[in-house]
């Protein structure tokens, strides 16, 4: 009987630590089991390549906007608009303050349009979207939300949030370029025009 139990007890531990092993590979550290589905994006200037205050990051669906939680070092003081560095590295270990977050706000269902990125005062209209995979897309983001795909990022994937974004995974969306209002920063010329 006790042998029983002691092989019982070692395949339950077995399993238990095969699923706490986590993703060390290029991606950027440890990534919680069971998070359902999680967006990420970095803002940066384009200049410092430092994060920027003041921007504002939602996702566009059929249903209307879904704010992204900013990144913060501490614990949140308005949990619908920020989410905090400890809880955001546990998701993605190379997540820094101020780069955006979203976790499981989009149902299957939902049609994904696009990104909009509300860009601070200091800072020009023209933004540039790097992909993971290297690929770049140069916009104008205007003043105020547009639903048009010219004023989208990533509005070239639009369709169903399943199949856009799986069911389950961490889906890093790269990073978004600020160009500053600086005659030393010329932005570059748009790939899609925002009417």
């Amino acid at each position: 009987m006790r042998r029983v139990v002691a092989i019982w007890t070692f395949g339950v531990l077995a399993l238990l630590l095969h699923g706490c092993g986590g993703n060390g590979g290029a991606g950027g550290g440890l990534e919680i089991v069971g998070v359902g589905r999680a967006l990420v994006i970095r803002i940066s200037d384009a200049a410092t390549k430092q994060t920027v205050p003041g921007v504002e990051v939602v996702i566009l669906t059929s249903r209307g906007t879904v704010p992204m939680l900013r990144v913060v070092e501490r614990q949140p003081t308005s949990p619908d608009r920020e989410i905090s560095l400890a809880v955001a590295r546990a998701l993605k270990g190379d997540l820094r303050v101020g780069d955006f977050v979203l976790r499981n706000q989009l149902s299957d269902s939902d049609f994904f349009r696009g990104i909009y990125v509300r860009v601070p005062a200091g800072y020009t209209a023209i933004v540039r979207h790097i992909l993971p995979d290297g690929a770049q897309r140069v916009k104008q983001m205007p003043r105020t939300l547009q639903d048009h795909p010219g004023c989208l990022l990533a509005s070239e994937r639009a369709g169903r949030v399943d199949e856009v974004f799986g069911k389950v995974g961490v889906v890093d969306l790269g990073v978004v370029e600020l160009f500053p209002n600086s005659p030393s920063v010329v932005p570059p010329p748009v790939d899609e025009n925002c009417p």
